[in-house]
C-alpha cells in the first residue's frame, strides 16, 4: 500500500510571507538531506513530477522547469549580437547552464558556492542538468558569487546571469546589493548584459527596489515577464541591466539565429515571439 503525505512549502519572502503557503502531495520521497549551506528535499508529485526544494522553498519542478531555464538564458543571449563568454552565478541544478550551452558560446563559468547541490542534481535531477556539467566549454567554481565577480577581469564577460535563491536568503543577500551590480558592470564588455532573479508581481516593491539599484549603474534596465505555474504566484519576472539599448534589438536577426539553433536543439517555451512579448508590461506593473 502506497503511503502519501503532504509537504507545505515554507512561506515565500515578500507579501506572501506569513499569508500564503502552498502544499504538495508527496507521492514518493527521493532525497532528503543537508549540505554545508542548505536543507535539500526532492520528491515526486502527481502533477509536477519531481520537485526540488531548498530550505523549504520550491526551486523547480519537472513539469515546468524549462520555462524558467529558457527564459533566464535565451532572451539575454539572443539580445547580444555575439555572446561568447558567459558567467552564471548559482544555477547548481544545471537547467540554465543546459540552455546557455545551446548557443555557440566559447566559455561558460558557473560559480556555485554549494558543490553538493551540483552532485545532487547530477544524481536526482538528470532531466534538468542532463550532461551540461561535463561539457568542455564549462568551468565550475565552488566559490561565493560576490567574491568571484569582485575579482573578475574587467570587460571579460558578454553576459552575467544570476540564478540564485530568494532575495531574503542569507546566502544570496550579497547578490542583490548595489556593490555587486557595480562589480558585474565592470566585469562585462561594452555591450554586456546582466540578468538577475526578479520576483512575483505581487512583490512589485521589491522589483522596483532592485530595478532602481540597477538603473543607477546600467544605461538601460528592463524586465522579462513570464508565468511559472509551480511557483503559484501568477506573473513572474527577471530583471536585466544592459549596456545596449533593448529597443534596438533586431528581432529579424534573432529569428534567423533561432532557426539555426532550432535545427539542433529543442525549445519548449522560448521563441522570438515569446521574447518580444515578455518585454511588454501592463501599465499597472510599469516601473
Amino acid at each position: 500500500m502506497t503511503s502519501y503525505r503532504w509537504f507545505c512549502e515554507k512561506s515565500v519572502p515578500g507579501k506572501r510571507e506569513g499569508n500564503i503557503r502552498h502544499c504538495f502531495l508527496i507521492k514518493r520521497k527521493v532525497f532528503e538531506g543537508k549540505t554545508k549551506f542548505q536543507d535539500v528535499l526532492i520528491f515526486d508529485n502527481p502533477i509536477y513530477g519531481r520537485v526540488f526544494f531548498l530550505d523549504g522553498i520550491l526551486q523547480l519542478s519537472q513539469r515546468d522547469e524549462f520555462i524558467y531555464s529558457e527564459m533566464m538564458a535565451h532572451p539575454v543571449l539572443f539580445s547580444h549580437l555575439k555572446p561568447e563568454r558567459i558567467l552564471i552565478i548559482g544555477g547548481g541544478d544545471g537547467g540554465v547552464l543546459r540552455e546557455v550551452l545551446k548557443h555557440p558560446v566559447k566559455r561558460v563559468d558557473l560559480v556555485e558556492i554549494d558543490k553538493e547541490i551540483i552532485e545532487i542534481s547530477k544524481r536526482y535531477l538528470k532531466f534538468c542538468c542532463q550532461k551540461a556539467f561535463s561539457e568542455k566549454r564549462v568551468k565550475i567554481y565552488n566559490l561565493p558569487g560576490y567574491d568571484f565577480v569582485k575579482k573578475s577581469e574587467k570587460g571579460f564577460y558578454d553576459i552575467v546571469i544570476v540564478d540564485c535563491t530568494n532575495f531574503s536568503e542569507k546566502l544570496s543577500l550579497p547578490l542583490f546589493q548595489t556593490k555587486f551590480y557595480k562589480n558585474c558592470f565592470s566585469a562585462l564588455k561594452k555591450e554586456g548584459i546582466l540578468l538577475t532573479l526578479g520576483a512575483s508581481f505581487l512583490d512589485l516593491g521589491f522589483i522596483k527596489k532592485i530595478s532602481g539599484r540597477i538603473k543607477k549603474i546600467f544605461p538601460y534596465q528592463f524586465l522579462f515577464r513570464f508565468c511559472m505555474p509551480s511557483y503559484h504566484c501568477g506573473e513572474y519576472c527577471f530583471i536585466a541591466g544592459s549596456k545596449i539599448n533593448p529597443k534596438k534589438i533586431d528581432f529579424k536577426e534573432i529569428g534567423r539565429r533561432f532557426k539555426r539553433l532550432e535545427r539542433r536543439h529543442k525549445f519548449s517555451y522560448y521563441s522570438p515571439e515569446i521574447h518580444k512579448a515578455s518585454l511588454v508590461l501592463p501599465k499597472v506593473w510599469k516601473i
